[in-house]
């Protein structure tokens, strides 16, 4: 099976207790400050690498390093944050902001699609 996008991602839920953790454990999981994205490696190499937010817009002009990721297997669809860090190694959400060379806005999947078509 292969998917490709749109895909709805899960995302995260609100509970009102933990489940139950062993002795030791911790329940923390950091929060990036980023692009919450789905990336979509192409079977055949005249296609290309797609970039989807989660609500479905294709993102991939607007980071053309990750577009180029041809060294990852075909098919394959990776979900998770897009995040950039500073020269000092912080998360800077104003750099993933900034356009970046070559890059424009996102599109919505369906004028993708039309005029591929």
């Amino acid at each position: 099976m292969v998917l490709r996008p749109p895909v709805e991602p899960m995302l995260a839920q609100a509970r009102d207790t933990l489940p139950p953790l062993a002795p030791g454990q911790v329940a923390v999981q950091p929060k990036f400050d980023g692009f919450r994205a789905l990336l979509f490696t192409p079977l055949r190499a005249d296609e290309p690498v797609l970039l989807q937010t989660r609500r479905g817009a294709l993102i991939q002009d607007r980071f053309p390093d990750l577009a180029a990721a041809r060294s990852l297997p075909g098919g394959l669809v990776l979900d998770g944050e897009l995040a950039v860090l500073d020269p000092h190694g912080q998360l800077s959400f104003t750099a993933l902001q900034r356009p970046r060379p070559g890059g424009r806005n996102a599109r919505p999947l369906h004028r993708v699609r039309r005029s591929a078509e």
